[in-house]
């Protein structure tokens, strides 16, 4: 469990690194949309002979960012998937030192966490359809399976492994 939360935070960190620039790009257009506005005008006005440089750009950019979930969200999510990864450190320690509650607590660990994945994934699901298996646009099936692995079905292995221990120690108590 340890292994895997830390792969997971590192990619979490990961995440907010990525929302963090793309919400520097979104300000950055922003801030340019003026200029922007103008050269789109002489382009137009001049029949194209005329370009502003960076409109172009610019303009590819805002598409680009257009496609994907806003970026504050992708640092939301980046920021969650860290801290779920850092609980998840924490309890595997717990599960290490064999402490009484540790089944417990792992089990409301992997309801969280799979209730946020199951929450993530829908807010994503439309971006995720239209990018799987283009590798260009960063969502291969190779990314979504890890992604898949990872964040719903370690749950439910893990869940389902340490609900069966919990059983059989409270029916060994009765």
């Amino acid at each position: 469990m340890i292994a895997i939360a830390c792969f997971d935070a590192a990619w979490g960190l990961a995440t907010v690194a990525l929302g963090e620039q793309l919400l520097i790009i979104a300000g950055q257009l922003e801030n340019h949309h003026l200029a922007m506005s103008l050269g789109r005008l002489v382009h137009f006005v001049t029949f194209g002979v005329f370009n502003v440089s960076g409109v172009e750009t610019g303009e590819h950019a805002r598409s680009l960012l257009n496609m994907l979930p806003r970026p504050g969200y992708i640092v939301e999510v980046g920021w969650i998937r860290f801290c779920l990864s850092s609980c998840g450190v924490i309890l595997g320690l717990i599960l290490a030192y064999r402490s009484p509650r540790s089944i417990q607590l792992v089990l409301v660990w992997c309801i969280v966490s799979l209730g946020w994945t199951v929450w993530a994934t829908i807010q994503t699901w439309a971006l995720t359809m239209d990018t799987l298996g283009d590798s260009t646009s960063g969502g291969s099936i190779p990314m979504f399976s890890i992604e898949l692995a990872l964040h719903f079905l370690w749950p439910v292995v893990l869940g389902s492994r340490c609900g069966l221990e919990f059983i059989s120690r409270f029916r060994s108590i009765q």
